[in-house]
């Protein structure tokens, strides 16, 4: 078993990491998007623009800092923090390109489209302040963060999880296939709001160095002892809900 933050990489989590290793790459300073600059809370967004590599590197500098094993969750963890883990069956030979999905469970539940305060999506305070070029959005849904919001704004998922649903996509440790040439993310984003997009189940595939303005990682503290990524993914909840957010290691 594994514990989850609660919540996504925050910028000022990943300047701290930052400050201590000048050589890092500086895309992750730009939260501007499309002309929209967050202005509420700027420290507590999800980083973003940073590469599946750089959230490595992050993962290492805080094992040393706090002396345990940190790093991102694994695809079948990930399935499992969002409420789908039995849903998927894993077999020898199986990647996050071929398990078995569920074509019709979200986030917040089977509903479509989705209800006020499901998430943070492509939405219309997007559309009002930060359209940019052949955006889409969802009609009449309003969250009111034209770009990302700050980490935690939305009700958690049942196992005490925030933004497991939108927000930033999500690195996980996992290579999309056999192939090992793209790296997969989970969740959705602020800037979807496709159906496909916006289930559970879906995966994107990316360059490790890829860096986007939707893309962010949260971590997990792994097991004492752990070898590689061994996981307990038989059980649909998590043996702990998460860090509370009091008791998260001090990034500040």
């Amino acid at each position: 078993d594994v514990l989850f933050c609660v919540h996504e990489v925050r910028y000022k989590d990943y300047a701290a990491y930052a400050a201590e290793n000048p050589g890092a790459d500086g895309s992750w300073k730009g939260q501007s998007t499309d002309g929209f600059i967050p202005a509420n809370r700027t420290g507590d967004h999800p980083v973003i623009r940073v590469s599946w590599d750089d959230a490595q590197a992050f993962c290492a500098w805080l094992s040393k800092k706090e002396g345990r094993r940190y790093r991102r969750p694994t695809d079948r963890e990930w399935s499992v923090a969002v409420g789908i883990g039995q849903q998927e069956t894993w077999q020898s030979g199986i990647t996050p390109a071929t398990v078995s999905r569920n074509p019709g469970e979200f986030p917040w539940g089977s509903a479509w489209p989705p209800p006020k305060g499901a998430g943070n999506y492509s939405d219309e305070s997007r559309h009002a302040k930060a359209a940019g070029e052949n955006m889409t959005w969802l009609e009449g849904y309003d969250d009111a963060f034209p770009t990302t919001a700050p980490v935690m704004s939305f009700e958690p998922n049942e196992a005490g999880l925030y933004d497991l649903g939108g927000n930033v996509w999500e690195w996980v440790e996992d290579w999309y296939d056999h192939a090992k040439k793209d790296r997969v993310s989970r969740g959705g984003s602020w800037r979807d709001n496709e159906r496909g997009n916006l289930l559970s189940s879906i995966r994107h595939r990316r360059t490790p160095d890829d860096r986007l303005n939707h893309y962010g990682f949260r971590v997990i503290l792994a097991p004492d002892g752990e070898a590689i990524v061994p996981v307990d993914t038989s059980s649909p909840a998590l043996s702990s809900p998460a860090f509370d957010p009091q008791q998260i290691p001090d990034f500040r």
